[in-house]
């Protein structure tokens, strides 16, 4: 019974090593996007937080409405690559284990 124990307590070790790892190598992620012409940068961490955003000053040649879709569209593409990251780290860490797609998605990223 201890030998089971003990191996049980290796393996959660083991497993815990392995998200502190992960958690380490997530948070040190960065996207960055940026507008084919160059107005808008932008870039999403790996909290799933904007982290920086610039705006070139040509940027006021845009009327806002399409200045506001370019930046939601922006980072939404950000986030999409950040989730494909993630989970490409996810399964490296733990191939043993699957996971649903966020939110009931069927088709996100979380499905490669």
């Amino acid at each position: 019974m201890d030998a089971d124990r003990e191996k049980l307590q290796t393996e959660l070790h083991a497993l815990e090593e392995r998200s502190r790892k992960v958690r380490e190598e997530l948070s040190a992620v960065a996207i960055e996007a940026k507008s084919n012409d160059g107005l808008i940068e932008l870039t999403v961490g790996g909290q799933g937080r904007l982290h920086a955003l610039t705006l070139d000053p040509r940027v006021k040649r845009l009327d806002v409405e399409e200045l506001a879709e370019r930046l939601v569209g922006m980072t939404n593409d950000a986030l999409d690559l950040l989730q494909h990251e993630t989970a490409a780290k996810m399964r490296e860490a733990f191939p043993e284990f699957t996971a649903d797609p966020p939110f009931g998605d069927q088709e996100g990223p979380w499905r490669l």
